[in-house]
C-alpha cells in the first residue's frame, strides 16, 4: 500500500474521479423486456439523478436496467459506479475542493469502508469486465465492448485509488483503461466519447515533473499536456453522452492551468444543467477563492447557505460547517472581522464539523482576539 504523498499523484487520482462520473456508451439490449424507449427513459431519470447527487434513486432505475438485461456490461458499469459514488459521497470525498489537488480527503489515513456499498461495486464492476471481455474474444474490433471495458477498468483503478489508497494496484489499471479506449479511438475516430480517458491521461502525464515524467516514460508511459486538453474539450462539444463527464474534467484542467474564467463557465453550465447538485456551485466559490477573488467567494458560499436555509432539495446535505470556514476565512481576508466571528463561531455546531475545523476555527478566533487587544 502506497500513500499518497505527492501532489502529482493526488492530482492524478482527482482528475481521474472527474473524468468517470458515468461516461458510458449506450447500446440498447437485443433480448430485453423493456423497449429502447422504455430503457431511454429510465435511463435519462437515472443519471439526472446521479449528477444531482440523488444516489438511491439513481441505483434503483440503473438495477432496473441491469436486471432487465444482465448481459449488458453497460448496465453492470452504470450500476457499479452508482454504488462507489454512493459510498464516496458517505466517506466524505465529495465536500467542497474535489477539483483541486489539496482536497482534504487525502488527509485522512482511512476511507470509512460501507461494506455493502463495496460488495456491489465489486460485483457489479467484475461482472462488466468479464462480459466485455468475452464479447471481444470473439470480435476485438467490437467498439461497445472497448469502451465498457475501458470504463470498467477506470472505475476499478478509481476505486483502488480513492477507498483501498494503492497506487501500483491503480496506476495498472488505468493503463489498462487507457489501452482499451486508445484501441477503441483508433478503430473509429468519430467515437468521440472514447477521447476522455486517453485525454486524461495525456493531460496528467504531461503536466508531471520532469524527474516524475522520465520514470513514467521508461514504464511505457508518456503525455501531452495540451493534446490532453484538446482531447476532452472535443468530447465536451461532440460527445454523444460524456459531456457532462468531459465539463467536469476540464474544470479540473482549466483550474489546474490558472484558467479561471473558463473553469468558471464550465461549472456554471454544469451547476444550471444539475440545480439540485450543491457541489458545482460550492466549487465555484472554490474557483473565486483560488483566483483571489474575495467578494465573488463571500456572495457565492453565502448563496449555498441561502439555499441550505431555503430547505432548496439535497443542499441540507452539503457541509456546512466547511461553508462556515471558508466564510470565515474569507471575511477575516476583507477585513469584516464581525462576519468571520459570526460564521467561525458557527463552525462547531454546524454539520459536517470535524475535530480538524473546529480547531482551526478556534485557533483563527483567538488570533483575531489577540490581535483587537
Amino acid at each position: 500500500m502506497i500513500a499518497y504523498r505527492n501532489r502529482e499523484v493526488r492530482s492524478f487520482v482527482f482528475l481521474t474521479v472527474a473524468a468517470l462520473a458515468l461516461s458510458l456508451a449506450m447500446v440498447q439490449p437485443l433480448n430485453a423486456a423493456l423497449t429502447a424507449e422504455e430503457s431511454g427513459r429510465i435511463l435519462a431519470a437515472a443519471l439526472d439523478h446521479f449528477y444531482n447527487l440523488e444516489y438511491d434513486q439513481a441505483i434503483a432505475n440503473f438495477e432496473r436496467l441491469r436486471a432487465d438485461d444482465p448481459l449488458n456490461p453497460s448496465w453492470q458499469n452504470h450500476a457499479a459506479l452508482g454504488y462507489f459514488y454512493k459510498e464516496l459521497l458517505q466517506g466524505g470525498a465529495l465536500e467542497g475542493d474535489l477539483f483541486g489537488a489539496s482536497n482534504r480527503f487525502f488527509r485522512t489515513k482511512k476511507f470509512p469502508k460501507d461494506a455493502v456499498l463495496e460488495n456491489r461495486f465489486r460485483q457489479a464492476n467484475q461482472e462488466a469486465s468479464r462480459l466485455c471481455e468475452k464479447t471481444l474474444k470473439e470480435d476485438p474490433k467490437d467498439s461497445a465492448a472497448l469502451y465498457s471495458c475501458g470504463v470498467a477498468y477506470a472505475a476499478r483503478a478509481t476505486h483502488q485509488g480513492l477507498i483501498e489508497r494503492s497506487a501500483l494496484n491503480f496506476l495498472g489499471n488505468a493503463r489498462k483503461a487507457n489501452d482499451y479506449h486508445a484501441r477503441l479511438v483508433r478503430l473509429n475516430p468519430r467515437y468521440y466519447d472514447g477521447y476522455l480517458i486517453p485525454g486524461l491521461f495525456d493531460f496528467v502525464l504531461g503536466s508531471l515533473p520532469v524527474p516524475v515524467k522520465v520514470l513514467f516514460f521508461f514504464a511505457g508511459l508518456n503525455g501531452d499536456k495540451q493534446r490532453g486538453l484538446h482531447l476532452v474539450e472535443t468530447v465536451a462539444e461532440w460527445g454523444a453522452r460524456s459531456k457532462p463527464d468531459a465539463q467536469i474534467l476540464l474544470t479540473v484542467m482549466y483550474r489546474r492551468e490558472r484558467r479561471f474564467s473558463d473553469a468558471h463557465r464550465t461549472l456554471g453550465r454544469l451547476a444550471e444543467q444539475f440545480p439540485r447538485n450543491y457541489i458545482f456551485p460550492l466549487e465555484i466559490a472554490s474557483i473565486h477563492r483560488a483566483a483571489d477573488r474575495l467578494p465573488e467567494a463571500i456572495r457565492q458560499y453565502e448563496l449555498v447557505i441561502e439555499r441550505i436555509a431555503s430547505g432548496m432539495p439535497n443542499y441540507t446535505q452539503a457541509p456546512v460547517a466547511r461553508i462556515h470556514f471558508e466564510l470565515g476565512v474569507l471575511y477575516r481576508r476583507t477585513g469584516d472581522l464581525e462576519a468571520a466571528r459570526r460564521n467561525l463561531e458557527q463552525v462547531a455546531r454546524s454539520k459536517g464539523t470535524t475535530p480538524e475545523l473546529t480547531k482551526e476555527s478556534a485557533l483563527i478566533l483567538s488570533q483575531m482576539g489577540t490581535a483587537s487587544q
